[in-house]
């Protein structure tokens, strides 16, 4: 048998069970009038009970709804029925004070001797309308890193054959003259594609970049040195840095660009007028409820960056969209509206997340939280510890023109390269004569056989031969996984010849022949 309430309980049984409820309460009357309401509606929407009881029903009503809700409201009494929480609806409920909620409101009809009254069952989805939020921003970003990496590669390669052969070309003119100087500027212009190429790969960036315990401090304050120089003199720039701020996992560039573009935003905030540009680091504890509001954060110890202004502030209705993909309200020519967006991708990528307050008139501050290293953290992954080279290398490169210009540059540091234009036969030849090669140098987007394809093959014979990956993959692979593929470094292109010479001599060891 089911047990039952004794019956002289039930009354109060029920009752308690109305005031508890975590849910939001409130009886109506055929006439729209509150009857009944629990503790959780006085909670969030700021009346006393006392204060609602009597009270049409509109005196929770936002203003631009009151007018038609009570004709709502009639239709709904002589035609009742069930309707569940939120019924496909936005809907909004008004504050004690003025403000507009967001909620979810269930009606039941329930019948008593008295006559008919509507319970209705309110719940306050606000925290749930901003996970809600920066859900659709996260798949925005996801979209627009698509995107960019399915141009990445053959841009990058395009980059790459315009650097490297100016540099050959330059190299081959013995003199300083005009020739030498305009290779110079197609060179620093090859360079500024690459760098914007970067910044937009890195909405999908998961971790290439190599990251090492890093004192936050020290690159702020670089970046603090550096726009010091660069900003007006009615700007004052304050600084404060605690001493016990621990470290973080996260790469110095990555650190100061966070906050090179939260600076500079900043001071465009206070133009023309000038005013103070605050910047403060130092240790902050997240608590649950706020690892919760910020998707990717956990509860614990954390380093915060906050970067504030007294500028004009932002609009209320411009705020919610500032981490939007090429949003910005600069003039045409000041802005491309990738800052915000890209920042926001590398904090999250740290595990990190990012707060916004602002008001018109007043100014604006960001916080950004970036997870404490631990304290036995490792150091960075890619470390060149050996200053000297072997000499023979196997390069492969899909690209002929880039096979022989990799080639070209190699053997102008003493190399001995052997280029292919196919993986398979590169693999050929490798287990043809797998103890001759001092070091594998591979892109990844091959056809037949990928690189990250080869180089296990390649690692299943030499587990120890140290491989080279010359590629955009760092954009969707960490360096954990590269390095668990068998991927010694990874260089991204497009590189300079420097770069490429750098990393195969820092990779091998002398060799006697």
């Amino acid at each position: 048998m089911v047990p039952t309430l004794p019956r002289d309980t039930t009354d109060d049984f029920y009752r308690t069970a109305f005031e508890r409820c975590p849910s939001g309460l409130l009886v109506v009357d055929q006439a729209g009038r509150i009857t009944a309401v629990n503790q959780e509606v006085e909670k969030l929407f700021g009346y006393l009970r006392a204060e609602l009881i009597g009270q049409p029903v509109e005196i929770l009503v936002p203003d631009q709804f009151r007018a038609g809700h009570a004709h709502t409201r009639d239709a709904y009494v002589h035609k009742p029925t069930d309707r569940s929480m939120g019924a496909g609806r936005e809907l909004s409920a008004r504050h004690k004070d003025g403000r507009e909620i967001p909620v979810e409101i269930g009606l039941s009809p329930v019948a008593t001797p008295e006559g008919r009254f509507i319970l209705g069952t309110i719940v306050d989805v606000s925290v749930r309308r901003g996970l809600e939020e920066k859900l659709r921003q996260t798949h925005k970003l996801e979209a627009i890193g698509t995107l960019a990496s399915g141009i990445a590669h053959d841009f990058n390669n395009i980059l790459l054959g315009i650097i490297g052969y100016t540099e050959l070309a330059q190299a081959a003119i013995t003199d300083h003259t005009g020739a030498h100087a305009d290779l110079e500027v197609v060179l620093d212009t090859a360079r500024r594609g690459r760098d914007l190429v970067s910044r937009i790969l890195s909405f999908t960036r998961k971790g290439s970049t190599a990251h090492a315990p890093t004192d936050l401090k020290t690159p702020v304050h670089e970046a603090i040195q550096l726009l010091r120089a660069t900003f007006p003199a009615n700007i004052e720039i304050r600084e404060g840095f605690d001493s016990d701020t621990p470290k973080v996992l996260a790469d110095g560039n990555e650190l100061n660009q966070i906050a090179m573009n939260l600076a500079t935003n900043a001071a465009y905030a206070m133009k023309p007028r000038g005013g103070v540009l605050d910047i403060r680091v130092g240790p902050a504890t997240v608590d649950p409820s706020f690892a919760e509001a910020h998707p990717g954060m956990r509860a614990g110890l954390y380093v915060k960056l906050q970067v504030s202004d007294t500028g004009a502030g932002i609009p209320p209705e411009i705020l919610s969209r500032i981490f939007d993909p090429f949003f910005t309200t600069k003039p045409v020519g000041e802005g491309t509206g990738i800052g915000l967006s890209l920042i926001t991708r590398i904090i999250r990528s740290l595990g990190g997340g990012i707060d916004v307050t602002s008001r018109v008139g007043e100014g604006t501050r960001f916080a950004v939280y970036l997870p404490a290293a631990p304290a036995n953290a490792p150091d960075a992954y890619f470390t060149a510890t050996e200053e000297t080279r072997r000499h023979r290398i196997l390069l492969v490169e899909d690209e002929e023109r880039l096979a022989i210009l990799g080639q070209r540059v190699l053997e102008s540091a003493g190399f001995h390269v052997t280029a292919h234009t196919s993986s398979l036969q590169a693999l050929e030849e490798f287990r043809a004569r797998p103890d001759h090669f001092d070091l594998l140098i591979t892109d990844n987007n091959m056809p037949h056989l990928t690189g990250l394809q080869l180089v296990e093959q390649v690692s299943r014979t030499r587990p120890a031969l140290p491989i080279l990956m010359v590629s955009g993959i760092g954009e969707t692979m960490s360096t954990e996984e590269l390095k668990a593929r068998g991927v010694s470094r990874l260089l991204p292109k497009p590189y300079q010849s420097s770069d490429l010479k750098a990393a195969a001599q820092a990779m091998v060891a002398p060799r006697d022949r």
